[in-house]
Parts: structure tokens; C-alpha cells; sequence
């Protein structure tokens, strides 16, 4: 028997061991949950930590099994969750990306530019794009007519705390653990969707290692995880002035003429931001970190970090994304981007995906 919530085999031996249910819950039960769920679910407590291969030695196995795939991308981190590793692997089948979290995207951001945008981005015409929020229910219905428009199983994948298991709550008739840890499912679930004989399977969401978000712990990814609309500030600083946004990134900048760029950096709420003279920039990154800078939100996460340096040239018509941390939109340009970062961490220059002149 597997567990309702995570889809792991259920055991009742080891309780250290991922599956553990106690014997009488067991007994008693129908559809017991395991105890880390249970954990989750009743005290958002994560209790045994996740193992990426888990999922990785299934997934060319799991995919002979279906011919359809939605592929959940997360809007307010679309570089860190759309990923070239996964899309190689689905090159046979039919491909649909669910677009989760629009309601977190600053309100300027219309739902047509979003769905041009991503159009141009993933190259795929609009009908395999479905833009969602599973809190305000934007776009479910759609996505639900579609869905019980098909005669077959679908694949639900997508890399940790994309919204999977919240969106695939809204067509199915029982309900797996949703929490803001990473990776709550741990083995495959099979949902029979409502109003229909067929079935979504979820599977582990994919570990990855280069967002900010992959340095922290369990507890501080599910305290800086988006659940509100983004933050944004807006900055015009000079050569000698540096912004830290959390205490793994510093921006520094460099220009010509006598304007100052203005740029706005958009991030989770509990992303913070600091700015101070440049000399000071990178003892308040260790020293600060923890308190005044979070993340990471305990000043031994930061320990042990390798670090680079990058430049990059920004206009109008780009913006810059620290994976799994923020991105920033260009108010006025061009100027050049200094950044000190995690070593691993990916950074994407991007056609902008909002309008420099509206805010949010």
C-alpha cells in the first residue's frame, strides 16, 4: 500500500525510513498517510530529507508509459524551473506547459503579454500553454475542460515546488500533501481526475542544484518560497554604492554619462535587500547574513560557499534572473551589471517579460 499523500510504499519497521506509518494507524486506516506527511500536512514539519534519485532513475522508464506530458513551469522563476535537461527527454511526446503562480506577477503583467511571452520563450504555439494559479483558480477551468477533453493518463513532471501537487488538487478526487517543502512526493501518484476514467500521475519534483534556493535548508526554502506577490523596489544608485539582495548576491554598476540606471528588482517577500557603500558590501554578506540579509536564514548556510564574479550588459529590453532568487527589470539604460554570486548559481539575461515603464 502507498501513501495517499506522497505515494512512497508505506512500512511500519524503521520509522527513520521514508514510508513509516505506525502499525495501528496502519490497521485502522484506509488510506493512511506516512508520518512525514502527516508531519507536514498537521505541523509543516519535515522530518527525512529528500533524495533526488528518487525520481531521476524512473523518469526514462515512467515515460514509455504516456504519450501526453504537462511539463509545470513556475512564472515568477521560469529559468530555474524550465529546464533544456528535461525538455530533451520528452522529445517524443506531446508536451503541454502549465504556467503556475500568475497571481504572484505584479498586476501590470497582463494574462495575453504573459502568454505571448512564453510563446516566444518555449516556441510552442498557445494551445499547449496553459497559464494557472492555483490559489485564485485563474485558468483552472480551462485547464480543466482540456483535460477531461482527453482519453488517456497524463504525466504530470516539473522541478520541486512548482505548484504540482496544488494544481493537480483541483481535477482530481482525492488530495496528495501540499506543503512548501521541497519535494513532499516522493514516489508516483496516480489521481483519477474528476468527471473522468483517466488518471494525472505526479511524480517527485526534480532536485536541481543551481538556484539560490537549492543552498538552503528544507525549513528556510519553505519560509522564502512565494506565496505572496512578488516584492519590488526600485533602485538608482551610483558607482560606489552597492545593493545586496539577500546575502548571496551583490549588484554593483557601471555607466556612462551623467544619468544614473534605474533598475527594479523583483523577489519573495522574505527575499531582503540592502544597500550600502561598496566597501562595506562584502563583510556585510558573511557578517550580516541571517538577520539583516535573508537569505539564507541561519548565518551557517552561507559557510563554505564558493563565489564568482560576472558582468553583464543590460538595456531596456532585458532582464537579468538570479535563478531561484529574484529577477530584475530595467527602468533606464544601458549600464553593466557587476554581480557576486554562489559559484553554481545559473544567471539568464532575458527579453524582458514586463513593460519598463509600469511598475507593478
Amino acid at each position: 500500500m502507498k501513501c495517499r499523500g506522497c505515494g512512497i510504499e508505506l512500512q511500519t519497521v524503521d520509522s527513520s525510513k521514508p514510508g513509516y506509518v505506525p502499525k495501528h494507524v496502519f490497521e485502522l486506516e484506509e488510506e493512511p498517510l506516512c508520518q512525514r506527511c502527516y508531519k507536514i500536512l498537521h505541523y509543516g514539519k519535515l522530518t527525512i530529507p529528500i533524495k533526488e534519485e528518487i525520481f531521476i532513475h524512473q523518469i526514462d522508464e515512467l515515460l514509455k508509459d504516456f504519450n501526453k506530458v504537462f511539463y509545470v513551469v513556475d512564472i515568477t522563476d521560469f529559468e530555474g524551473t524550465y529546464r533544456e535537461e528535461i525538455i530533451e527527454k520528452l522529445q517524443s511526446k506531446e508536451v503541454f506547459f502549465v504556467i503556475t503562480k500568475f497571481d504572484l506577477m505584479p498586476r501590470s503583467l497582463s494574462s495575453k503579454e504573459a502568454q505571448e511571452w512564453l510563446k516566444n520563450k518555449l516556441g510552442v504555439d498557445s494551445k499547449h500553454i496553459f497559464l494557472t494559479s492555483s490559489k485564485n483558480n485563474f485558468g483552472v477551468r480551462k485547464l480543466e475542460k482540456f483535460l477531461t477533453s482527453l482519453k488517456e493518463d497524463i504525466l504530470v513532471i516539473g522541478v520541486t515546488n512548482v505548484g504540482k501537487s496544488s494544481l493537480i488538487s483541483k481535477f482530481t478526487q482525492t488530495s496528495p500533501t501540499i506543503s512548501p517543502f521541497p519535494g513532499t512526493t516522493l514516489g508516483l501518484l496516480k489521481r483519477k481526475i474528476s468527471n473522468s476514467k483517466y488518471y494525472l500521475v505526479d511524480t517527485p519534483g526534480i532536485l536541481t542544484n543551481d538556484r539560490v534556493v537549492d543552498l538552503l535548508s528544507p525549513e528556510c526554502q519553505a519560509k522564502i518560497l512565494n506565496t505572496k506577490r512578488l516584492t519590488r523596489k526600485t533602485f538608482k544608485i551610483d558607482v560606489n554604492r552597492a545593493i545586496l539582495v539577500s546575502a548571496f548576491c551583490k549588484i554593483e554598476v557601471e555607466y556612462e554619462g551623467d544619468k544614473l540606471p534605474i533598475f527594479q528588482i523583483f523577489a519573495p517577500e522574505n527575499v531582503k535587500f540592502h544597500e550600502t557603500r561598496i566597501e562595506k558590501a562584502e563583510d556585510l554578506m558573511i557578517q550580516r547574513a541571517g538577520d539583516l540579509l535573508i537569505p539564507p536564514c541561519k548565518k551557517s548556510e552561507i559557510k563554505n560557499i564558493k563565489w564568482k564574479k560576472e558582468i553583464f550588459e543590460l538595456d531596456e529590453e532585458k532582464e537579468l534572473v538570479i535563478c531561484g532568487l529574484s529577477f530584475i527589470n530595467v527602468k533606464r539604460g544601458p549600464f553593466k551589471m557587476k554581480l557576486k554570486v554562489p559559484k553554481n548559481i545559473k544567471i539568464v539575461v532575458r527579453d524582458r517579460l514586463l513593460k519598463p515603464q509600469r511598475g507593478g
